[in-house]
Parts: C-alpha cells; structure tokens; sequence
C-alpha cells in the first residue's frame, strides 16, 4: 500500500504525485508512475463523478463529507476556470476545434482518445456511441453539468438507449428490452434486465486544452 503526496511538479500543466514509500513520481493525468522505482507502473482507476453537492445528495442521501477544518467555502481556481490563461506553463498543442477552456468527456486514452465537448452534450444529452472498440453511452445532464460514460453492452448484447420521464424523475430505457436505467448509476431497476448493471468507463472532464496536450490525435464528437 502507498501512501501519496503533492510533489509539485507538472507534466503539461497536470499534478505530478509522488508516493512516500519509495519518492517515485506518478501523473495523476496519465495514472502511472514516470519516474523512480515504479516507473511505468499504472495505478487502478476508479471512475467518479464531477457533478454539483445538491445532485449528489438527491442521488446519494447519506453521503458524508470530507471538509477539513477552518477550510472556505470560497474557490480559490474560480478566476483561473472563467480566465482564458492556459495553466503555468501554457498549452503545449493550440487546437482551434474547440475554444481553450472548453469542458470535454475525454474516453478511450491511449487505446483511441475521444473527446465529447459539454457544449455539445448540452443538445443531444445521450450518445451511442463506440469510442478504442468500446460500445459506449454517453449520458449528460444540462442542470448539474453532469457527463458520465458507460459501456452498453450488457451479458454479450450490444442495446442501445433513449431518455425518458416517467414517475417523477428521468430514466436511460434501451430499445432493445424496454428496461428501465437509473442515468447516475446504471442500474437497471425495472424491466427484463433488471438487477444488471452497465459498467462505468473510465472517463475525465478536462479542459480542451489539458485534453489536446496529452492527445493531440484525438477524435472529437459534433465538431468538424
């Protein structure tokens, strides 16, 4: 087990973590080791989700939370979100597709990088999609600023899916058996599939320039 830290070091402008047993140094962006003894060594990845405290909350009631003492409610980044300042260091790849801080869903990394612009997501709200040979969904909610990523196979079978409301709230429901989905956590809740669950992709909502600098190659859904 290792026990991590803030070297404060950055590889194009992403933290650079370093572990306290051995002082190798890890990109949290690339989640490997790039120097010291576990050089090239990837670390598991654990799929989150960037949404707002009161959506969280109505999905997940009993949450607690970790706030350390004397802390401020105030964001201090909250100039560097709306600024047009690229970071320290600046962007490495100027890519004119997409305006610098523009939020995007990266997938598919280095097996096949994607990049899914929230202002896109905004209008189509769902994408079937296949991002690196992955059958993908791709789910946003405009109210919470949400974007979450899916695989949509599920026992061998490819589904595809549509939005619904029904009993109050918004459901994922796949074409092919009707089930019904609950969209922040993909499980299936009512219909032949129900009880299965769709498997969360490993996902980031970056900045467009932060995306570009690592996967300056990168496929990018509704922008020509």
């Amino acid at each position: 087990m290792l026990e991590f830290g803030v070297s404060g070091k950055l590889i194009n402008n992403a933290l650079v973590m370093f572990d306290r047993q051995t002082d190798s140094l890890w990109s949290q962006f690339l989640s490997f080791s790039v120097r010291g003894e576990f050089e090239g060594t990837a670390l598991e990845t654990v799929p989150l989700v960037l949404t707002t405290w009161e959506q969280w909350t109505k999905e997940n009631p009993e949450t607690i939370a970790l706030r350390k003492p004397n802390s401020s409610s105030q964001d201090q980044y909250e100039g560097y979100y709306f600024s047009n300042d690229a970071g320290v260091i600046g962007e490495k790849i100027s890519d004119d597709r997409l305006p610098r801080k523009e939020l995007v869903l990266g997938i598919g990394f280095d097996d096949g990088p994607k990049a899914f612009p929230h202002s896109e997501l905004r209008e189509t709200r769902i994408v079937n999609d296949e991002v690196a040979g992955k059958k993908t969904l791709v789910f946003y909610q405009t109210e919470s600023t949400t974007a979450l990523a899916y695989g949509r196979e599920v026992d061998g079978q490819e589904l595809t899916f549509k939005l619904e409301q029904s009993d109050g709230r918004e459901w994922l429901v796949d074409e092919e058996t009707g089930t019904r989905w609950l969209p922040f956590t993909g499980q299936a809740v009512e219909g032949p599939l129900g009880g299965k669950s769709l498997e969360r992709l490993h996902a980031v909502n970056v900045f467009w320039f932060a995306w570009t600098d690592f996967y300056p190659d990168t496929e990018l859904f509704g922008v020509s």
